[in-house]
């Protein structure tokens, strides 16, 4: 075995505990998570990522990262750690495919240079501690980088096909976003790929095809399944699989038209700091990923310089600028939406390396200022002793250690960071930003001026309320659910514990599931008796979410307070407390 393959088999284990060692002190992404436990419990649930066993309405996203959690929890039970093990999995695998593809562009140094990066970028090691899809997302799009190298490099075509593919698995993966990488691959191999123009044209054109059939086989099997035999589709409000996978998940994100991506765009607009050019390097963002991002976008002026036409430096300088223009023009986007941009900066800080050390000099400062800035003032002297050192005697690796030893030493601290259920909504490494009161009150569709008090806890998404669930469990009879409740967020701690409970309205309480009709069916069918609105969700939703608690509190017969509250009163925010209601035939008014 060739000493790289050590140091890459090195790498690689050393990004999965990374990921891995710590996770005891990591409470997994509290709504996925529910969706994981949903899923392992039946096929049908499975395939359609019901949200609960019950299968009444899905997740809000396309399943494919859920799958495979799914089957983890299958194989292993449901633990946190068997939640969290293939999302270890896939960094640690993305590693050597960076590696290769990098390899393939300009040598074996460079490769394990790109994949250390990689490996040691902030981000990178903070989401793959935690359930959240993009992890898999990163993956496939390296995958698909690998493929399209092949094809440029060896003129081996149908390898493009087989990058197509990898975007079509990318899509299952995180929807619309694998899209952005198509620019790059598509550029780089009309650009470099060997044979006349118009035959390049024709294979992209047939990979596009590809790419499009496989991101849709699911959407189209959901899409042709009668409503009565799968879950309402969460992320909609006309149960509609498109409208979930390319409006709410998609083209919404940048605006505000449905009631579905208003709820998620006033969530968003508090986190990644205010849109604009310097977004990536802000307080909250760019402790996370802009460490090298300067260097990186260096490489790509001094690169096309040199080789205009070098097809690795147009696939990941593509991949790099296309990410960068989007996240800083976004309205809002979770910090941990820049680990796209870590296999793009990685490679081209091997390829600054590979062109010339001295980079490194220039490469160092923004560092610097980010440790400063971070209040890491010993660990910005080593690397400016490291980058002198590095300036001085031309030893490249020295100046590689210079650069990674930054983010590195972050990275290595995130690892063992504890993430709580409501931390690992939003994962950082650092202190990040918490949610504003303003933005709080939006979240859950409150007024802005509602009074959030210190210490207001987990507003019931992490555990259920003690004396509600006293009380419907005391009071169940036969009925298919325990009780209903005003959104997914409010059904999670309940669903996670093992009961079958109804989140009307899904995620943002906004999805007509189920519509008026269909609750007084529910409930003169038997298969509900208790309601519970209001609380820190029964704002969210609007009209439709209005609407079906008003008929609840107009037919229902509501419970005494003393019977489920307790001595310190209701729960929820103040003026907004929850409230239980009894809707038996027999008991409702």
């Amino acid at each position: 075995m060739k000493t790289h393959r050590f140091a890459l088999l090195g790498l690689t284990a050393a990004t999965f505990l990374l990921a891995f060692w710590a996770f005891g002190r990591v409470d997994p992404h509290y709504y996925y998570t529910v969706g994981v436990r949903s899923m392992a419990s039946s096929w049908h649930a499975f395939f359609y990522g019901a949200f609960d066993p019950a299968g009444t309405i899905s997740v809000d996203k396309v399943p494919g990262a859920l799958w495979l959690q799914a089957l983890s929890v299958r194989v292993f039970g449901f633990h946190a750690w068997a939640v969290l093990l293939p999302s270890a999995l896939a960094v640690a695998a993305t590693v050597p495919v960076l590696f290769s593809a990098v390899r393939l562009w300009i040598g074996v140094r460079a490769g394990l240079i790109a994949a250390a990066v990689f490996a040691l970028t902030p981000v990178t090691v903070v989401l793959a501690r935690v359930n959240i899809p993009d992890t898999f997302l990163v993956l496939c799009m390296v995958c698909a980088a690998l493929a399209t190298s092949k094809a440029i490099k060896d003129g081996r075509w149908p390898q493009l096909l087989v990058a197509a593919v990898w975007i079509g698995v990318g899509f299952q993966m995180k929807m619309t976003q694998v899209f952005l990488v198509l620019p790059a691959l598509g550029i780089a191999y009309l650009v470099a790929a060997p044979g006349g123009f118009l035959a390049r044209l024709g294979r992209v054109s047939a990979a596009g095809v590809v790419a499009l059939a496989v991101s849709s086989v699911w959407l189209v099997f959901v899409a042709v399944t009668p409503v009565g035999s799968r879950p309402y589709i969460d992320g909609s409000t006309h149960n509609s699989v498109w409208e979930m996978a390319l409006l709410y998940n998609g083209f919404g994100r940048f605006s505000s038209g449905a009631a579905t991506t208003a709820q998620v765009t006033s969530f968003l607009a508090d986190f990644g700091g205010a849109p604009g050019l310097f977004r990536l390097f802000n307080a909250e963002v760019g402790v996370q990923i802009s460490w090298l991002l300067p260097l990186a976008l260096v490489a790509v002026v001094v690169g096309f310089v040199k080789r205009p036409r070098d097809s690795g430096l147009i696939l990941w300088s593509t991949w790099l600028l296309v990410h960068v223009a989007l996240f800083s023009a976004a309205p809002g986007i979770h910090p941990y939406y820049t680990a796209a941009l870590a296999p793009a900066i990685a490679a081209l800080t091997a390829y600054a390396i590979h062109l010339d050390s001295r980079l490194a000099w220039l490469g160092i400062v923004w560092p610097v200022v980010l440790c400063v800035r971070e209040g890491l003032g010993w660990l910005a002297i080593v690397l400016v002793v490291g980058a002198v050192v590095a300036l001085v005697a031309r030893f490249r690796m020295v100046a590689v250690a210079a650069l990674v030893v930054g983010p590195g030493a972050v990275a290595v601290m995130a690892s063992g960071k504890s993430f709580d259920g409501l931390s690992s909504l939003n994962p950082v490494a650092g202190q990040g930003s918490p949610l504003s009161h303003t933005g709080m009150a939006a979240m859950h569709g409150l007024p802005p001026d509602t009074p959030f008090p210190p210490g207001m806890g987990d507003m019931n998404m992490i555990t259920p309320n003690a004396g509600v669930l006293r009380y419907v469990t005391q009071n169940h009879a036969r009925e298919r659910y325990l009780f209903a409740v005003p959104t997914a967020n409010t059904a999670a701690p309940y669903l996670r514990a093992g009961y079958s409970v109804l989140p009307m309205g899904g995620f943002t309480g906004a999805a007509a599931a189920p519509s008026i009709v269909e609750l007084q069916e529910l409930v003169r069918s038997g298969q509900v008796r208790h309601v519970l609105i209001g609380g820190f969700h029964g704002g969210m939703g609007g009209s439709v979410s209005i609407e079906r608690q008003e008929w609840v509190a107009q037919n229902c017969a509501p419970v005494p307070a003393a019977e489920y509250q307790g001595a310190s009163g209701p729960s929820g925010p103040p003026g907004h407390p929850e409230l239980l209601f009894d809707c038996r035939p027999g008991g409702a008014r």
